[in-house]
């Protein structure tokens, strides 16, 4: 019935194209429009760390952001009949000079305030509360240490219920900051030393592409897992580097980085992946995107069909940006 509804609404507004945020569920959304005679465009918001069903992607063109992702697209049964990698979109419709200047603004602070090492920490969408209390212990017992917060929901304080008062006494050191989450992850991580991200890849990933070193703490072992192995990209670094299992290893290695850089280099430098996330990290992702839909629709006017419109954006997609970018749909 919701499918009817969308099919009758679309066609109403004679829409050709649709561009849709869904990701996740049943996708009414794609099935309406092409009903209706139209196609759906998408892109994924986060970076996937393995297969699963959410990741089964429907929409008739689908911009994904690297081979990594594309990997698990594939594997998750993607529907799709074109698949065309971009680059990481998101960060060029959500990263703003606004942001930055907050949070280098808000770093120096914390520096006055005797922080000489400063951590960004980005949570998940369930509550972790033993990763805060790490962090805000260290913080308590360090007067080095300085923490940028960049929660995922706007009531993260409330899922923790205080940790006992270690909020408020992290608080009262004056080198811990909470922002809104609205801040985008890598205006946050380019403000401190090293980004720390939770086993979702999404905040990590952004922050390596904008030049920050980044850590995962990888709770779930990911990296260890038949399943998730083969998609562990972060991982294929080698230990000591960007992929942590426990607090204390990942404590002791940046203190060491802090007493001397050159007995670790490389910690937290994502460099030789990077490819496999964003192959292009040119800033014009987003360009990509129009210029194919602008291909397909302008097709369209000229009398094409839907799939032959279509056939002929992949093509010239392919031409302009080279057939390795095309996962399918040549």
């Amino acid at each position: 019935v919701a499918t009817a509804q969308l099919e009758r609404q679309f066609k109403a507004l004679d829409l050709s194209a649709l561009w849709h945020y869904q990701e996740g569920g049943t996708d009414r959304v794609t099935a309406a429009i092409h009903l209706a005679g139209g196609m759906r465009f998408g892109t994924h918001w986060s970076c996937f760390k393995s297969v699963e069903v959410c990741h089964q992607r429907t929409p008739h063109v689908f911009f994904l952001w690297g081979p990594h992702d594309a990997k698990i697209c594939l594997d998750a049964k993607s529907t799709s009949q074109h698949l065309l990698l971009a680059g990481c979109a998101i960060t060029e419709m959500t990263s703003n000079a606004t942001h930055r200047e907050l949070a280098q603004t808000t770093s120096v602070s914390l520096r006055e305030r005797g922080a000489k090492h400063i951590l960004a920490l980005f949570d998940g969408s369930t509550p972790s509360p033993n990763f805060y209390r790490f962090f805000l212990e260290w913080l308590i017992d360090d007067p080095s240490l300085g923490l940028l917060i960049k929660p995922k929901k706007s009531k993260w304080r409330a899922a923790y219920d205080g940790l006992d008062g270690l909020f408020e006494r992290a608080q009262a050191t004056g080198r811990v900051h909470a922002f809104d989450r609205s801040m985008w992850p890598a205006d946050v991580a380019l403000a401190t030393d090293f980004a720390i991200g939770l086993s979702q890849l999404s905040a990590t990933v952004v922050s390596a592409l904008a030049g920050a070193r980044v850590i995962n703490l990888d709770y779930a072992r990911l990296g260890q897992h038949v399943l998730t192995k083969p998609y562990a990209t972060l991982h294929t670094l080698g230990e000591n580097r960007c992929v942590f299992y426990d607090h204390e290893t990942l404590k002791k290695a940046v203190l060491d980085y802090v007493r001397d850089p050159s007995s670790n280099p490389h910690l937290g430098d994502a460099t030789p992946v990077l490819d496999q996330f964003d192959p292009f990290r040119d800033g014009k992702a987003c360009q990509r995107i129009g210029e194919y839909v602008q291909w397909y629709l302008e097709d369209l006017d000229r009398g094409a069909s839907r799939d032959d419109a279509l056939q002929n954006a992949t093509g010239n997609y392919a031409d302009k940006w080279g057939e390795d970018r095309v996962v399918r749909g040549l």
